[in-house]
């Protein structure tokens, strides 16, 4: 049964389907969702949807039917992956575990709502601990009684004390940029990224629940210390862990990272060689560890933890009275009994690293024959394991020399075998790809900056292989599977439909109807219709000859992203034509900065020529040994060196004569 309802409420682009429900339900004189649906309605529709939440597109469709609103509506609810309750929402092509989700209670920005009063669909999100427009905190419980914000009563008052939420003092959030990394994680990455990501958030928000200290600032700004400074982030909680020494083993203390080893195998490690000597006291807390949990403490497999049960080596008593469960205390002994037991039914035993003429980076260098820059970018991603002993403290990093050796024998970078082959590097993964000869590390793989190799995928390549090849697809310029054209005699597409043509989601599309770049129906109130032209513009935009995407172009300077903005955005040579979910550059500026690169170089790339740090670039020109030149069209400048001085600074400390 369908209700008629007085006064419709129209959504706003990026309402949240429970902000758009309270809304209606107070145009209609209504005092909560649940009255405004009816009983009869409501008891139906939980029915239908079982395992699903209001903000669920399965339930929230049903409650528009009920209510015989428009069906197109249901694109401000997030859609699911699966049937269950745990499985994740759909935002765009990133499945987002519910457990990074804030579906019970409300937050919301003051400011916001005091300029337009509606719940941001965004604020559902708990990474999005702040405003990203006015860079203050999200508010999610009433400054005045301090209760959780319900959805009881509107989206204006407290339900508790009737406090006028919008009246809320304001909180300056510093750590703005976090959230604006997370966004472009959400619109420019891969899903294989956003997995690392939530394992991360759901181990960090784990360990520190033993606490209660799990907030969602508190986790996020650890998630973004692990993808932005990984050793520090291994080092703090070594730190943490040897902080709760007192009360838990450490094995036990990193169950939570354990679960996504993949992700954190130097974290653990770091742990491991910095761990402080536990003791069983009566500070020690004791918990139930089920078998899943027990496998990875002890790393075990399920057949030898069955063999500890049964053999009773965990002292639990016989193994009929074990029901499943076993305290972290009896655990936490047999760890302390292994440490210092000779013979054991365990293989696995946690080893302090011994030092066997570990290498600097310099060596590492020499080692592999590249240059300074590359080593340090190789072990910053963990390829060397560095090792730490406690008479090295002030000294230079050392590495682990077998690990060297491991990847000289096994893996070969692009760049040197480019030197051994004598060819471009620039373009000589796209070559070799046309030979069915792929990196298995790569900008374009898996993140990794540098192209890595198997090294017996490429040792029977010579040059005159490479001369056969005349035509091989690139990265660069625009795809060849352009974007379908809409037909031109429709005025008007549909969310759905203008989501079809642009190939994303409709969620999406409402944001560049919000931004501006897509025209709506201002004649259609009860809802969003496209205007073709401006479907038709940005189509023709994209598949323009003349733009290249912004990571392509990055590519073709042979640029990291952040700096490619900081150099060449900033001071004028490139505009970047800022579509939300499509970055361009014009190719004829791409085109210009190529040539001046040809003369020019960077203080990275000069400093990677001569095998130096990037700091160290800057103590030259002190010195008067190399001349900077400053270009720019804005107050930005750019400093570059002359490609023709740095080589002959290069040669001249090599001896080697011009």
């Amino acid at each position: 049964m369908q209700n008629s309802l007085l006064i419709q409420a129209i959504p706003y682009e990026d309402e949240s389907p429970i902000s758009f429900l309270l809304r209606t339900t107070k145009l209609n004189a209504h005092s909560s969702i649940f009255n405004l649906v009816g009983k009869e309605n409501y008891q139906s529709i939980i029915k239908e949807s079982l395992n699903y939440h209001l903000a669920d597109d399965a339930r929230f469709s049903l409650v528009l039917n009920a209510l015989n609103i428009d069906s197109d509506y249901s694109c401000l609810a997030f859609e699911r992956s699966g049937p269950t309750n745990r499985s994740p929402r759909t935002i765009g092509a990133i499945e987002f575990p519910h457990e990074l989700l804030e579906l019970n209670n409300l937050r919301y920005c003051p400011l916001c709502l005091s300029e337009k009063a509606y719940l941001r669909k965004l604020w559902m999100l708990k990474p999005i601990y702040a405003c990203p427009i006015h860079s203050c905190f999200l508010i999610d419980s009433c400054p005045n009684c301090e209760n959780p914000i319900t959805s009881k009563t509107g989206i204006q008052n407290s339900a508790c004390c009737g406090f006028e939420l919008r009246k809320a003092p304001i909180r300056e959030a510093k750590s703005i940029e976090t959230i604006y990394w997370f966004i472009d994680v959400l619109n420019f990455n891969s899903n294989k990224l956003f997995k690392e990501f939530a394992s991360c958030w759901k181990a960090f928000n784990e360990f520190f629940k033993f606490d209660r200290s799990n907030t969602n600032l508190k986790i996020f700004l650890q998630v973004y210390e692990y993808f932005h400074n990984p050793e520090i982030s291994a080092l703090k909680l070594s730190a943490r862990i040897n902080a709760r020494s007192a009360y838990s083993h450490p094995r036990i203390q990193l169950l939570p990272f354990l679960k996504y080893e993949r992700f954190f195998k130097k974290h653990i490690k770091v742990v491991e060689e910095n761990v402080d000597e536990y003791k069983i006291s009566e500070n020690s807390i004791s918990r139930k560890l089920r078998n899943h949990d027990i496998k990875r403490i002890l790393k075990v497999s399920r057949f030898e933890l069955e063999k500890l049960i049964e053999n009773d080596y965990l002292k639990l008593g016989k193994s009929e009275h074990y029901h499943g469960n076993i305290s972290s205390i009896d655990i936490e002994r047999f760890l302390i009994g292994l440490i210092s037991r000779e013979e054991s039914t365990l293989d696995t035993k946690i080893e302090i690293p011994i030092n066997h003429s570990n290498l600097g980076l310099k060596e590492i260098a020499t080692n592999l024959d590249i240059n300074y820059e590359t080593a340090r970018k190789l072990a910053k991603m963990g390829w060397f394991d560095s090792v730490h002993n406690s008479n090295d403290i002030g000294t230079i990093k050392k590495y682990s020399k077998e690990k060297v050796q491991e990847f000289r024998n096994k893996y070969m970078l692009v760049a040197s075998l480019a030197k051994q082959l004598r060819a471009n590097p620039t373009n000589l993964v796209e070559k070799l790809s046309a030979l069915d000869i792929t990196p298995i590390h790569g900008p374009h793989i898996d993140s990794t900056p540098i192209n890595i190799f198997l090294k017996k995928s490429v040792q029977d390549i010579g040059s005159n292989d490479l001369d056969m090849i005349h035509h091989y697809s690139t990265r660069t310029g625009r795809p060849e599977d352009k974007l379908e054209l809409p037909a031109k005699s429709i005025d008007y597409y549909s969310l759905k439909d203008a989501a079809r043509h642009l190939e994303i989601s409709p969620n999406k599309v409402a944001v560049l109807v919000q931004k501006g770049i897509l025209k709506k129906d201002l004649n259609n109130c009860l809802s969003i219709q496209v205007q073709a032209s401006s479907l038709l513009n940005i189509k023709k935009k994209l598949n323009n000859e003349e733009y290249i995407l912004y990571l392509d172009a990055a590519n073709q300077l042979n640029c990291p992203i952040n700096w490619m903005k900081k150099y060449w955005c900033e001071t004028g040579f490139l505009n970047i034509e800022d579509l939300v979910y499509w970055k361009l550059i014009h190719k004829h500026e791409l085109i210009k900065v190529l040539k001046l690169k040809k003369e020019f170089l960077t203080g990275a790339e000069a400093s990677s020529i001569l095998g130096m740090r990037h700091s160290h670039i800057t103590n030259l020109q002190n010195q008067g040994l190399v001349k900077p030149f400053y270009f720019g069209k804005t107050e930005s400048k750019i400093r570059l060196f002359r490609k023709e001085d740095i080589l002959k600074l290069k040669y001249s400390k090599e001896n080697i004569p011009i």
